[in-house]
Formats: C-alpha cells, structure tokens, sequence
C-alpha cells in the first residue's frame, strides 16, 4: 500500500515537472494569432490566348494564422473562398454581346509578411508567397439581346497556383488588430486543359479583417 502510494507520488510529480517544462518552452515563443480577412476588387484573365478580356469584380473572404518567425518576420497561411474571372463584350449593331467566366477557387496562401514600420499603435508591412487554389465551380454567363443563359465550363484544370504580393496596416485595438491589406495575385500556370493553351488568372483585392 506504501509503495502503490509512492508510485502514485512520483508519477504527479512527474507528470507535474513535463507540464511545467512543455509551457516554459512554450512560453519562450510569441503567441499565435488567428483572424479573419474578406474583401473585393478586380479580377481578369490573361495569357497568350486571351482576346480583348475585361476587369470583372472579385470577391474573397476565409481565415488566417499568424505565426511569429522573428520580430519583424511573420508567416501567414490562410484558407481563403475567392470569385474571379473576366468579362468579353461585343457590340453587335444595336444588340450587346456579354460573356462573364466566373469562377470559384478555395485559396491556400503562405505569405512571408516583413513589418518594416512599427508605430504605437500602427504596424505597416510587406508580404509575399505562394499559394494553391482548387477550382470549386467554373461557370460561363452569356447574355445577348436581353436574354442570359449560364453554362458550366469544363476545360479548366482542377488547380492553380499563383503569386501573391502586397502591403497593409495593422491597427492595435489592445483587444486584437484591425487589418487593411492590398493584395495582386498573379497566375503562374495556365488554367486550361487543353495542350499549350495559355490562360491564367490575375486580380487586384483590397482586404480588410481582424486578428485576434
């Protein structure tokens, strides 16, 4: 009975020294954020079989980490819904011809974010990275003569990948951040199916969210 209860004994203590050592070294470390972004702006397609493509509205929102690498260096992975696509319109006499290529994307982005200015309450920042997007829906709205019809589009590869470059502020409200970010993504890789096609995504979006 003497020896269950000296077992018992060491095993707390030693249960209570791991704990006790797990968040010393955890403690050395700055914690981890998490938040939310969303936002909109513009977005087209470009590439060598493009012809005459115009800006349409782009929409994104999702959520973010922010993990702490040096005093001005953070790494940022995200999870993020995105809407872009383009916009071809054609005058035919005195009817309009439109076709709008939507397309939904969830976007994985890694972004190196480099604070390079540190105010009381601002902090203003350059980030970079890459990011994967899986193709969620690709659509095709035609309109001609007042009537509209929408087809689904299947000669779109299931993924992408694209650079991400942009700048933002941070705006410390003791209790989180209040985020302002402008973002240009660029595509690295044509999005068709087809052999030696070459048509990529590119948008510019202005996000806004907080950090918690």
């Amino acid at each position: 009975m003497v020896r269950n209860k000296w077992g018992i004994f060491i095993l707390v203590d030693f249960i209570f020294l791991i704990t006790f050592s797990i968040n010393s070294a955890w403690s050395a470390f700055p914690p981890i954020k998490f938040g939310f972004k969303t936002g909109g702006g513009l977005a087209n397609i470009f590439g060598r079989d493009t012809y005459d493509q115009h800006w349409q509205e782009a929409l994104a929102g999702g959520m973010f980490l922010n993990l702490p690498v040096q005093k001005r260096l953070q790494l940022e992975p995200e999870v993020i819904w995105v809407r872009q696509g383009s916009v071809y319109r054609l005058n035919l006499d005195q009817s309009a011809y439109q076709e709008k290529l939507i397309l939904d994307y969830l976007e994985f982005p890694v972004l190196v974010k480099f604070y390079f200015l540190n105010f009381s309450r601002y902090k203003l920042y350059l980030g970079a990275g890459p990011s994967v997007a899986v193709n969620l829906r690709a659509k095709l709205r035609v309109t001609f003569d007042g009537l509209e019809e929408s087809v689904e589009v299947n000669n779109l590869k299931g993924m992408d990948c694209l650079l991400n470059a942009g700048a933002g502020a941070e705006v410390n409200l003791k209790t989180g951040f209040i985020i302002f970010e402008f973002r240009y993504k660029y595509g690295l890789k044509s999005i068709s199916t087809e052999t030696e096609t070459d048509v990529r995504n590119k948008s510019l979006v202005l996000l806004a969210g907080y950090k918690f």
